[in-house]
């Protein structure tokens, strides 16, 4: 379901972010939108087409995954029918769900990978009762052993289970179109209370216009992101030790650097035009495998213009050229 939550607050969507288990977004960038969004400057829509084809197959999705456990999707619901997101009873928390289900009767669910449906507890079995929080997520990568990654699914459903008060959550992947693995969650206590410290977190950063502790260069070049151009500053003391660290790690660097150019250099010299060598080193038991490939380019043709014969790009032939580096592999023996 397309977000509905406020901007201004912590939601499911953007939790993962905030706690720092997204490749995509930083704490920093989180807080900084919200800050805007208090300001009344709304994030711009994000055009994804992955986004737009998961909200086109969400009811599908949704489906297909509640057959595979034996639920009838005809129970599938929404909170408002779909027209605003549910906020916890306690936190500044909201979550705007996929769909929501009421098993009536008692369900027992066991796991059973090899048919793509997953049942996250330590005995691999769980009862479904009573309220359930349903997620649908398309992706177009493959999956993987580790799936799901904690930001594609899991922390969100936790904070839905918490927002709904539910008793499990049923997460539905479909994996390029061909493929859908269902995740099944009770509620997770450790997870929890990580959230609700999350939210927590993020509401003194609000009120205080403060962001956390950058962990990264990306997160320091957000949290500090109003620098003055011409301001020089006292650095106290206690920054030399970093400062010596930094130039001592960047002497060795490019101490290092130099030597890696010169014996790459040198081993070229070797191999001269040979493409691979290996040489026996006695001492280690190792043998070392050097390649230096060629590189290899298809011949392409003009590209004209559709509509008269100018050629916008002239036409390349087929070209080769010895690639800039080469690599090593050792073999024990």
């Amino acid at each position: 379901m397309a977000k509905l939550s406020p901007n201004t607050h912590l939601s499911g969507s953007v939790l993962p972010a905030f706690m720092g288990y997204s490749p995509f977004k930083t704490p920093q960038e989180v807080l900084a939108e919200a800050m805007a969004a208090r300001d009344g400057i709304e994030p711009d829509p994000i055009d994804s087409l992955q986004i737009a084809i998961g909200n086109a197959t969400e009811d599908v999705i949704l489906a297909r995954g509640l057959r595979m456990i034996g639920l009838d999707p005809d129970r599938i619901y929404n909170h408002e029918n779909g027209t605003a997101a549910k906020k916890h009873p306690a936190l500044d928390l909201w979550y705007s769900d996929d769909g929501l289900i009421k098993v009536d009767e008692p369900l027992t669910i066991r796991h059973q990978p090899e048919q793509g449906i997953n049942v996250m507890t330590e005995s691999g079995q769980i009862d479904l009762s009573g309220l359930g929080v349903l997620e649908a997520k398309f992706t177009t990568v493959f999956e993987r052993a580790d799936d799901p990654p904690l930001y594609r699914g899991p922390i969100q459903l936790q904070a839905g289970m918490m927002c709904h008060d539910a008793n499990f959550g049923v997460l539905i992947t479909c994996y390029g179109a061909r493929k859908l693995v269902v995740h099944i969650f009770p509620p997770h206590e450790t997870t929890r209370a990580a959230i609700t410290n999350a939210v927590h977190e993020f509401e003194r950063h609000i009120s205080a216009g403060t962001f956390p502790e950058p962990k990264s260069a990306d997160e320091a070049a957000i949290a500090f992101s109003e620098p003055a151009e011409d301001d020089t500053i006292c650095l106290p003391e206690g920054v030399i030790p970093a400062i010596d660290s930094y130039l001592t790690a960047k002497r060795v660097i490019d101490e290092y650097t130099r030597e890696k150019m010169a014996a790459e250099l040198e081993i070229m010299r070797y191999l001269a035009n040979s493409t691979k060598g290996e040489v026996y080193h006695p001492d280690l038991g190792t043998t070392y495998k050097v390649r230096w490939p060629v590189r290899h380019s298809k011949a392409k043709p003009a590209v004209c213009c559709p509509n008269c014969t100018y050629e916008l790009h002239p036409a390349k032939p087929e070209s080769s050229a010895r690639q800039k580096t080469i690599s090593i592999k050792e073999e024990q023996h």
